[in-house]
């Protein structure tokens, strides 16, 4: 497990969540210092401190390990798709408008590479 990119996963999620270190300290009952450590890449979490962090940032311990399991992207789209939801609907209809398009780019581009 790579530390600096849990921490750096786990700060990103902190944030969308909207709570600042001591919030999140707070919650899984431990210290500003240790979440600090944690982002920083310093200290890693036990487990259950970690399972506490996924539940109190409301995301899988998956897309906090991130790039480390080989399940990542489908975690990565699971949780995208969570936060779309939360969107109304015609915000919805733009962003997957924006992710076809950018999809519909890159295989052209892709293709122009192989050929």
């Amino acid at each position: 497990m790579n530390r600096k990119s849990l921490g750096k996963q786990i700060q990103k999620y902190r944030e969308r969540a909207g709570y600042s270190q001591e919030k999140l300290a707070e919650i899984i009952e431990c210290s500003t210092i240790f979440i600090s450590y944690i982002e920083r890449g310093v200290k890693s979490p036990g487990l259950d401190k970690l399972m506490k962090i996924a539940n109190a940032l409301d995301v899988s311990v998956d897309i906090l390990l991130g790039k480390d399991l080989a399940s990542y992207n489908t975690e990565r789209l699971k949780d995208i798709e969570q936060q779309l939801k939360k969107l109304p609907e015609q915000e919805q209809l733009k962003i997957l408008d924006m992710i076809d398009s950018i999809i519909s780019i890159e295989l052209l581009h892709h293709n122009k590479q192989k050929g």
